[in-house]
């Protein structure tokens, strides 16, 4: 019999259920493992041999498998660490996934040494070579359009909802012309394969590997962003020292052509960009999972991003305008930073 916790008059828990059986008609009910920010969830499936699955339980037409599939071929080619799939039913939203564990990078630097981890860290900033390089044909493209959509949420969702107030018409058109300056700047970057959510945790750690998983939202677009996530992850603050050793370490891995065109002096400049417009993306998407979706626990990690947002637009007098436009709406609880 199922599980108590698994209502099988739940469509989606009978279709996972139906999936299971299907492949595995002698394997227990699966567990839940973890879920994450959208609607995914992840199940674990223990098998007769005693080796263990992970489901990704996807519910159409909201999430769609094709583009980890192809995602995950993609970084696969380039020789990039990356769950194997196993199974698949692509119109209902299930993947059998090798099985990772449950140690993120996030979790596994407690209990490890500081130079154990940031050789860790190195590491992963090492293997943005390869994901940098993998194939980018057909990908979307990280074009002005979907950069202004994600600083949108900023305005939308941690401004309006979040912080309960409205940008007034003369406010608008500066916030436009700001954002509008941002995208055009992130256009003008070398451009590369991008994951969009390379950081902590979504970084496994293993005995002789780092796997990257949650990579479905890949696109082409600006070399650093990937960086960008790791260095300024919403959930660790990295020291400077370190973050700027890195830096050089991730300009040091690019072609001697790019290098040739693009200074190491250059490509901070460009990190602080992207960082600015990703912390104003992940301060709005913060704010709609609390607001829209229930999930309050991402509040905690406003205060750090704030912080990381700062840090960027002190580095760049351009933004000048846009430091003063959001100074009065920094988090309501500042003194949580991660």
């Amino acid at each position: 019999m199922p599980p108590r916790q698994l209502n099988t008059a739940d469509e989606r828990i009978a279709a996972l259920l139906d999936f299971v059986r299907s492949h595995f008609p002698d394997a227990p009910v699966p567990a839940l493992a973890s879920s994450d920010a959208s609607a995914r969830r992840y199940w674990r499936l223990r098998l007769a041999n005693g080796e263990t699955r992970i489901i990704m339980d996807a519910p159409p037409p909201g999430e769609d498998v094709r583009p980890f599939i192809d995602v995950q071929e993609r970084l696969t080619d380039s020789d990039v660490a990356v769950p194997s799939i196993f199974e698949r039913d692509t119109e209902q939203g299930f993947l059998v996934l090798e099985d990772l564990g449950d140690c993120t990078f996030f979790q596994w630097r407690h209990g490890h040494s500081t130079n154990a981890v940031n050789a860790r860290l190195e590491e992963a900033v090492r293997l943005l070579g390869p994901v940098a390089g993998s194939e980018t044909s057909d990908l979307p493209r990280f074009d002005t359009a979907m950069l202004n959509r994600e600083m949108d949420l900023f305005v939308d969702w941690y401004i309006t909802h979040y912080h309960g107030t409205a940008f007034n018409a003369g406010q608008t058109d500066q916030w436009q012309r700001l954002r509008n300056m941002i995208s055009d700047r992130l256009q003008t970057m070398p451009q590369g394969f991008v994951h969009r959510d390379y950081h902590s945790r979504n970084l496994m750690v293993q005995d002789d590997r780092l796997v990257t998983i949650d990579f479905q939202d890949a696109v082409r677009g600006p070399l650093p962003y990937d960086l960008v996530s790791l260095l300024r992850d919403s959930y660790i603050d990295w020291p400077e020292e370190l973050v700027s050793k890195l830096q050089e370490v991730f300009w040091q891995q690019c072609p001697p052509d790019l290098r040739a065109r693009w200074s190491l002096e250059q490509m901070r400049s460009d990190f602080a960009w992207v960082a600015v417009q990703r912390h104003l993306k992940v301060l709005g998407i913060f704010a709609r999972l609390s607001i829209r979706d229930g999930k309050h626990g991402y509040l905690k990690d406003l205060p750090l991003t704030w912080k990381h947002l700062q840090k960027a637009l002190a580095q760049l007098p351009e933004l000048s305008g846009l430091a003063e436009l959001i100074a009065p709406f920094s988090p309501k609880d500042q003194g949580r930073t991660g």
